[in-house]
C-alpha cells in the first residue's frame, strides 16, 4: 500500500507539470496565431486592396456628388426661368425672348423630348435626308467642275477645228518692201513678186541699214502671216520687226528686207 501511495503521488505531480507545460504551449501558440493574424491583416497586398477600394468609393460617392450638384444647379435654372418667364407674363411679354426661342430651338426643348434641333438630328429619316442633300451638292460640283473643264476643252478644240481648216490668205497681208543693199531697183523687183503671189504690196522703199542676209520681219500678232510671205519667196529668216523697220513699214504688219544673199534678182 505504501507503494502504491508513493506511485499515485509521483504519478500526480508528472500530471500536474504536464499541465502546466501543455498550457505554457497553448499560450505560446495562441501568442503565435495572433501576431499571424495581425501580419496578415497588414500585409502589402491587402494594404493596397484597402487603398483601392477606398479611391473607388471616394471616386464614386464623388461623382454622385457632382451629379447632385449638376442635378440641384439645373433645378436652380429651371426655377429661376419658371420665375422669368411668369414675370414677362405678369408684364404683358411673350415668355421667351427672340434669342432665347433660336437658342432653345437649335439646343433642344427644355421638357427633354428631343424636340430641338438636335434630337431630331438623331432621328433617322433626318439622318437620311442630311445624306441625300449632301449627294446631291456632291453631284452638282462634280457636274460644275466636269462640265466647266469639258467646255473649256471643247472650246478650245473648237477654236483649234475652226482654225485648223482656215489658211491665211494672201490678200489679207500686206507687205512692205525694203531694200537693204546697194543694188537699185531691188526692192521693185521683190515687190513685183509679192503682188504676183497675191499679197497686198505696202510701202516699197530702202531701209537705212545694210543687211547681208534677206529677212522677213512681222509685228506682234503677225507671226503666221510672216512665215506664210517667207515660204512664198524662199526666205528662211524670220524675226520680230525692229523699231527702225517699223519706221518704214507704215503700218504694215509684214516686212521684206532684201539682203545681198538676193542681191542677184535684180539682174
Amino acid at each position: 500500500m505504501e507503494l502504491l501511495k508513493e506511485i499515485g503521488a509521483f504519478a500526480g505531480l508528472v500530471a500536474f507539470l504536464g499541465l502546466a507545460v501543455l498550457a505554457l504551449l497553448s499560450f505560446a501558440q495562441g501568442r503565435d496565431l495572433r501576431r499571424l493574424r495581425e501580419w496578415a491583416g497588414s500585409a502589402p497586398e491587402r494594404d493596397t486592396e484597402r487603398k483601392d477600394a477606398t479611391s473607388a468609393a471616394a471616386a464614386e460617392r464623388a461623382e454622385e456628388m457632382r451629379k447632385l450638384e449638376e442635378a440641384r444647379e439645373a433645378e436652380k435654372r429651371a426655377a429661376d426661368q419658371r420665375e422669368h418667364r411668369r414675370e414677362r407674363r405678369d408684364a404683358g411679354l411673350p415668355e421667351l425672348t427672340r434669342s432665347e426661342r433660336l437658342r432653345e430651338r437649335f439646343s433642344g426643348s427644355d421638357d427633354g423630348h428631343g424636340g430641338g434641333l438636335d434630337g431630331r438630328l438623331g432621328e433617322p429619316r433626318y439622318l437620311i435626308a442630311i445624306f441625300a442633300v449632301l449627294i446631291v451638292v456632291a453631284g452638282g460640283i462634280a457636274f460644275v467642275v466636269l462640265g466647266s473643264g469639258g467646255d473649256e476643252a471643247g472650246g478650245k478644240g473648237g477654236r483649234q477645228g475652226k482654225q485648223a481648216p482656215r489658211s491665211l490668205e494672201p490678200s489679207e497681208v500686206e507687205v512692205t518692201v525694203l531694200n537693204g543693199t546697194a543694188v537699185d531697183g531691188l526692192a521693185g523687183t521683190f515687190g513685183d513678186m509679192v503682188e504676183r503671189r497675191g499679197y497686198q504690196l505696202g510701202a516699197v522703199t530702202n531701209s537705212r541699214s545694210s543687211f547681208s542676209e534677206s529677212v522677213v520681219m512681222f509685228d506682234q500678232g503677225n507671226a503666221r502671216a510672216a512665215r506664210r510671205v517667207a515660204d512664198s519667196l524662199e526666205i528662211s529668216k524670220v524675226q520680230p520687226m525692229n523699231a527702225e523697220i517699223a519706221s518704214l513699214a507704215a503700218g504694215a504688219p509684214v516686212a521684206i528686207v532684201i539682203g545681198e544673199d538676193n542681191a542677184s534678182t535684180a539682174g
